[in-house]
């Protein structure tokens, strides 16, 4: 690194680069660059013109744990995906090459024979990341109220569709990954957030995806073996714990897109009624059948661990 001085002639500001660089990039007089400003300020000098990115290809060539190296490849943004068994390809191998393309969102099979199948990502580049993580976020959100719902009423349909949304979220979660991961190895992945940034909306991911499957766990006690339905002391303590938590968490996602300190602020104090609330509904669940108590108990637990997600997801902004 080395410090160079900005000059000035006229009302045009100069700015002159290393004369190695412009031989190592083949550049001469009146060739073409294009100059990235990024959010954070920061300018990026790109020496070429480039209509078509290359494609990233990994080759798997090894059966063994074939769906986590699908995924792996994926989330390393690999635009193509090959799967090359030879003579171990058998259908079994080949469903589940089927199941990981259906379940990764953009991925398609574009080529096909006895021993190989070809996986292209589909997805433009020019995505942006965080629109796909407000609409994983909005799933996760409306998953709580519904499972919170459903425990309650003993609604064992609506129950059941929460624990199947949270694949959705899960299949959203890994495009997020992905579309970050990529973003961060490439200077130019995403102008209009800091590398910082970035690293946030990465862990932010991670505890909405974490929030989802908390939501499903409150869903499965309905239609565990035990569940009954919860007498109203207990529902309606629970009811109150659900909305301070819900609350947590919509605070710290807006919290983090504006990057407001204050509303990340108003999250961390709800702890301390959260924790008034788990202590009147522990009382309430003394006096509860013991047959009951773990159903019951493993909800309290769900939601705390919501909580604390909502907790790590404002930390980012303070």
């Amino acid at each position: 690194m080395e410090a160079r001085k900005l000059q000035q002639v006229g009302a045009t500001f100069l700015l002159s680069v290393p004369k190695h660089w412009v031989e190592e990039q083949g550049l001469k007089k009146g060739s073409m660059i294009i100059v990235h400003e990024r959010v954070d300020g920061m300018l990026i000098i790109d020496p070429g013109l480039v209509e078509e990115p290359l494609k990233l290809r990994s080759v798997i060539t090894n059966p063994s744990n074939l769906g986590r190296n699908i995924l792996a490849g994926y989330l390393a943004g690999n635009d193509v995906i090959e799967v090359n068994l030879g003579n171990e390809m058998t259908p079994v191998l080949k469903r589940e090459i089927k199941r990981m393309s259906q379940f990764l969102v953009g991925v398609e099979i574009m080529e096909e024979d006895a021993s190989t199948m070809t996986l292209q990502c589909l997805i433009p580049r020019s995505i942006d990341s965080r629109t796909y993580l407000r609409r994983t976020y909005g799933i996760a959100a409306k998953m709580h109220e519904d499972a919170i719902r459903a425990f309650i009423r003993n609604d064992q349909e609506l129950a059941q569709d929460v624990i199947n949304r949270d694949r959705e979220v899960d299949r959203l979660y890994f495009l997020v990954v992905r579309q970050l991961r990529k973003a961060i190895a490439s200077p130019t992945g995403d102008l209009m957030l800091s590398p910082l940034n970035l690293l946030d909306y990465r862990l932010v991911a991670k505890e909405v995806e974490a929030i989802a499957d908390g939501c499903a766990s409150i869903a499965e006690q309905v239609i565990t073996e035990g569940y009954v339905v919860p007498p109203r002391p207990f529902a309606r303590v629970l009811t109150e714990i659900s909305q301070q938590v819900l609350l947590a968490h919509r605070e710290a996602i807006t919290a983090v897109i504006k990057q407001d300190n204050n509303r990340a602020r108003r999250v961390i104090a709800l702890q301390e009624k959260i924790s008034r609330l788990v202590v009147e509904i522990t009382e309430v669940l003394a006096k509860q059948d013991t047959s009951v108590l773990p159903v019951f108990d493993r909800v309290i637990h769900n939601l705390e661990r919501i909580f604390e997600s909502s907790i790590d997801i404002a930390d980012l902004v303070i």
